[in-house]
Parts: structure tokens; sequence; C-alpha cells
């Protein structure tokens, strides 16, 4: 293979630079030893000092980053910085990506730093990705990394974009990197809602899952992944988006993710994958045999340190088993799920499989696991699940995979966690409206309270579908529900609990509902036309415990409130809500998360429900 080497060009002429000779692509280059550079959250363009207007147009780092090579590293770690392949750069490249007047200037500045190349101020060739400081809904920064993206397919630096043009990856040696800028999403409706549509993530996910089944496949080696969000950030991005991406991931050996936003150094740990956020601090990392280091570069010197032992290959792995949790814990009941498992890799056949759970995590030690049971001899790369009884309802639980053959045993990277459903009083069910940010939601009755337990964006949101979690009866013809709404607990931004009459699933069907939020106390909701806007009674300072009632007479339904379950006073004016004879009448929770995927409960006490009950 032809070596490659890196030019700088002046005004005057194109000289090879004295470092670049190291640096060489394909498979004659030095498989022993891959040095690299991260870092993120340069924010070009913000406001240094606000008394002298001083405004960052450079990153200052960037003299210090170029003379690094050559420089030893800390003692603990021997040896001296080899020039890097490349600066990965993990979003948030500038500061106003969402003002037009401020972002052309912003990105230009940025461009004069770091070049594709080195036809920056850096030397080094550069592999950038977005964040959220650099989005808008124009994708202004998005489509300049798609023209910065065909000169590197131009330079042969990456092989592979989304269709898109924003998503890529590349090999150095046998790592394969992927880059899916703010996060590996697929849209921002539902898994990423703190802004909106400037956080779509332009069908990140799935480009990362197609580029690892046609680019790695089930050869083991090394993935690293690249993304502005910290796998943690369900405030940024939701946790049921997480679930999807980790599915994905689990597949393959992936030894770290590299994002950036919120800082948090190199040593975490997401669901069994390691992960590192720069935010702002430079780290070189350094691939050598089967070892994985890293540390943290500043100006003042080195600083934080990691170390993990990786493999190339599953031939090269020296493990007995490669086992993750296949598909999940599915058809989940009361008192019962079926758990799955898959193992992608296998020294010697047979291997025995196992199912370990608890309602605690016993992570990979036997011992602390209270439950066991046998799944048997299972064949490599196939998915296999065994159907477990005797859970108990409306409760937590977590379970792990374990694989035994003639060279030892091996566990899933991660523990799954999933929760049972609750039981409900004859003719209700549970179901969320809309989407889920997080799973796990559900009701339960259980000595006369009800317990419903929901994430979801907002009920009544201008412009946006109702996400919240139900748990209802069909009733048609005149009807009344009536609840004392006891409690809600969460921690989440504007919870809203209460009862509703729902004329369907629908995510913008037509309704009625008492909500009790904290920002607006007791408030009479409805959308009166299917796909309509959703009207609110001005707000009072009702505050739980408070007895609430909605009435449906004809086409007219009319709300109510109690401090004492006796004494009554409307809430709002009637409405006139025309919808089908039959409809859903149910106790309704949403956490409220426009900025996060966390859960509300609501705890519902003396329900009752009059009308003409009907089959589901």
């Amino acid at each position: 293979m032809k070596r490659r080497t890196f030019l700088k060009q002046s005004a005057c002429a194109v000289v090879a630079l004295p470092w670049m000779d190291r640096i060489c692509f394909g498979q004659d280059a030095d498989r022993q030893q891959l040095t690299f550079y991260a870092m993120s959250d340069t924010h070009v363009g913000h406001v240094i000092d606000r008394e002298k207007g001083t405004i960052k147009q450079r990153c200052e780092e960037v003299a210090w980053i170029n003379s690094l090579p050559g420089t030893a590293y800390p003692k603990t770690m021997g040896g001296v910085v080899d020039p890097p392949r490349g600066i990965v750069m993990a979003g948030d490249l500038i500061n106003d990506g969402a003002l037009a007047d401020r972002y052309p200037k912003q990105w230009a500045d940025w461009v004069a730093d770091f070049g594709v190349d080195g036809e920056g101020r850096c030397r080094f060739p550069v592999f950038e990705g977005v964040g959220n400081h650099d989005v808008n809904i124009n994708l202004f920064v998005f489509n300049q990394v798609h023209q910065r993206n065909r000169k590197r397919l131009a330079l042969g630096y990456i092989r592979h974009v989304s269709e898109n043009g924003y998503h890529y990856s590349w090999d150095w040696n046998e790592v394969h990197f992927v880059n899916v800028n703010i996060f590996p999403g697929n849209e921002w409706h539902g898994e990423a809602d703190a802004y909106g549509r400037a956080h779509d993530p332009l069908f990140a996910r799935d480009f990362l899952e197609k580029d690892l089944r046609e680019n790695v496949g089930i050869s083991g080696r090394p993935v690293i992944l690249i993304q502005h969000f910290r796998p943690i950030d369900d405030n940024w991005w939701t946790y049921a988006a997480a679930d999807k991406c980790q599915r994905i991931l689990q597949d393959y050996n992936v030894i770290l993710i590299m994002c950036g936003h919120a800082g948090g150094g190199i040593n975490n740990t997401w669901r069994g994958i390691d992960w590192a956020t720069s935010n702002g601090p430079l780290q070189v990392f350094r691939i050598a045999g089967k070892t994985l280091e890293g540390v943290v570069r500043n100006e003042a010197g080195w600083g934080q340190q990691m170390k993990k032992t990786i493999y190339r290959s599953y031939e090269d792995c020296e493990l007995p088993a490669v086992v993750n949790n296949g598909n999940w814990a599915v058809d989940v009941a009361t008192d019962r799920a079926t758990l799955t498992g898959k193992i992608l890799y296998e020294a010697v056949s047979p291997s025995q499989a196992a199912f370990y759970y608890d309602t605690t995590d016993g992570g990979n030690d036997a011992a602390a696991w209270s439950r066991c049971v046998d799944a048997g001899r299972q064949p490599a790369d196939a998915i296999f699940g065994l159907a477990i009884e005797g859970l108990e309802p409306w409760t937590d639980y977590y379970y792990r995979v374990r694989v035994r053959n003639s060279r030892g045993d091996a566990w899933a990277a991660a523990s799954i966690p999933f929760r049972t459903k609750g039981r409900l009083p004859e003719g209700w069910q549970e179901q969320f409206i809309g989407y889920a940010q997080r799973p796990w939601a559900g009701a339960h009755q259980e000595d006369g309270v009800f317990q419903v337990r929901g994430s979801g964006r907002d009920i009544g949101e201008p412009r946006q579908p109702d996400n919240f979690e139900f748990a209802s009866t069909p009733v048609a013809g005149e009807a009344m529900i009536q609840a004392r709404i006891d409690k809600m607990e969460g921690r989440t931004r504007d919870p809203k609990v209460g009862i509703m009459l729902r004329e369907s699933s629908d995510s913008r069907a037509v309704h009625t509902a008492l909500l009790v939020s904290n920002h607006g106390g007791l408030q009479l909701y409805a959308r009166l036309e299917a796909g309509g806007p959703t009207t609110v009674s001005p707000r009072n300072d009702a505050r739980l415990p408070l007895w609430v009632r909605l009435v449906r007479q004809g086409d007219r339904i009319t709300g109510y409130m109690s401090s004492d379950g006796e004494n009554w006073e409307q809430v709002g004016q009637s409405l006139e809500v025309s919808m089908k004879p039959t409809m859903h009448a149910g106790l309704a929770v949403t956490a409220g998360n426009r900025d996060g995927s966390q859960h509300t409960t609501g705890y519902f006490s003396e329900v009752e429900v009059t009308g003409e009950r009907k089959d589901q």
C-alpha cells in the first residue's frame, strides 16, 4: 500500500512538514500504535468579557496543540506523543448557530483555525461534528459539514457518508470511527424535545445502524462513536432514544463514545460502554496493541488519565464468548416476561446460557442475584429467549445473560431493567398517548388507589400532540368520571395529573380534562376538534389533595372541583364537545418534560366512572 504524505500549502510553495511522514493510511499503517486527539466546545464567538465586549474569535489552544507532538507523556504512561492521525471535535464549534447575524462570521473564524486537512492554523486533519450551539432550523453549520465531507471523501480521509451528507465514518488501522453529530437519534420529535426542531438529529441512528452492519459486521473490530450530547444526558435526548441506540451498539465492540457538551472527564461508563467528554480541554488518545489510553492535556500540563484493555477482533479477544441481552425483556405482563439474549461470538461450541434476574442489579456476580434460570445450549449469532413466571406486578427488575463453555464463562456487558405491568380493574386498560420519552410507564390499582406513571412532553401544548400516560375505561352516552387526586411524585418541569374524557387514543383527539399542575393549579383543558388547538381555563390556586369530576350530558361537558368531596364548584365554563357516542374515561399523567425524559407518578383514590360501560 502506498504511503500518503500530508502537505501544508502556503502562498509560496508546497512543503512537506517534518512530522507528517509519520502519518499514513491503509493496511500498511502502524498497526501497533494509533494516536489521535479529541476536543469539543470551542464556542468561537462567545463573549469572553462582557464589560470590555471581548469576543472569542480564535481557539487559543491551537498553538500548543500544534507543538504537542514529541512532548513526553506522563511517567505513568511513558513514551512521547506522536503526531495525531487527526483531531475529533464533538460539537459546539461556534457559539451562536441560531443567530443569522452572527454565525457566518463565527464559522469563518472557526474554519480559519480548523481546516479539513491542515489548511487552517491547526496543522492536523480535523473530523468535526455538530453540537446544539451550532444548529438552527436552516442547517447552516450542518451544510458546512456536508461540504467538508465532500473534501474529506476526495482526500480519502473518510469512506462512508450518510445519504443526507451529514454523518460519516472512517477507519484508522482496525478501529472504525462513526460521527453522528448531535446524538444518535432519528427525529427531534420524541427524541430531543428540549429545543424542538432545531435539535433534529437528521436520521443519525439509521446511518449508524447501516454503517456498522455494512462496515463492521460480525468482525468484532473496535468501534468509536462520536456524538455531542453525553450518553446520560436524558434532558437533552430522551431515555427512549438512548435505548434504541444501545440496542444497536450492543452488537458491536464499542470501545469508546467520545462526546462534549457538559463535561465529565474521560473515566465514565454508560451501560457497559466507556465514554469520554472534553467540553474544552484537549484529550490525547493512544491505542497500542490491546491497550487504549487517554489523558487530558491543557496549557498547564497533563491531567486525568484512563486506561483499558481492548481487543481488535473476536478471534483476538481471548474470551470464552461475547454475549449481550438480545431484544431485552419482551412480552412483559403482570407476573411474567420473556428474557432474551444473543451470543455474538464463542471461542468453542457448545455454549450454555442462563438468565439471572432480581429486583436489584447483581452485575456480573452470580451470588448477587437471587434468581437464575437455565436457558440451555444456544447457538451463536441468534437471539434466544426464555419465559419466566412468578414475578410481582408493578415491580422493577433487572436481568443479565451469562454464557458458559469449556473455555470459561462470560457475562453481557450490562444489566437491563424492565418493569412488570400493573393490575387494573376489569374493563380498564393503560396506554401511552403520543410518544413515550421513557420506557416502563403504566398504571396499577391496589387497595383502591390507582398509580399512573408516565413521562411525556405535555398535554395541551400549542401545535404539539398530547403526550401522556392514560389509564381508562370505555363508556357511552351520558357519563361521569370522578376521583380524588391524592398526590404526584416526580421532579420534572411541569407535571400534570388529572381526569379526562377522550374520544380516542390518537394524540390529537378531541378531549376534555381537569388537570392539576405545579404552575397552574387546577384547569379545564379541551380540544374541541381533532387536530385543533387546546383551550385552557384561567389558573386557580387549587392544591392537592383535591376531588375532581367531569360530567357529560349530551354534547355538554362540565368540570367540577371539591376540597372535601362533598361541596362542589364548577371549573371554567361548560363546553359543547362533540364526541363519538363511545369515549374513554380515565386518569391522565404527563411529566411535562419539555427538557427531559423523567417519570411522574400520579396517585388517585375514590375513582368512580358512571355511564354505559362498553367492551374494549
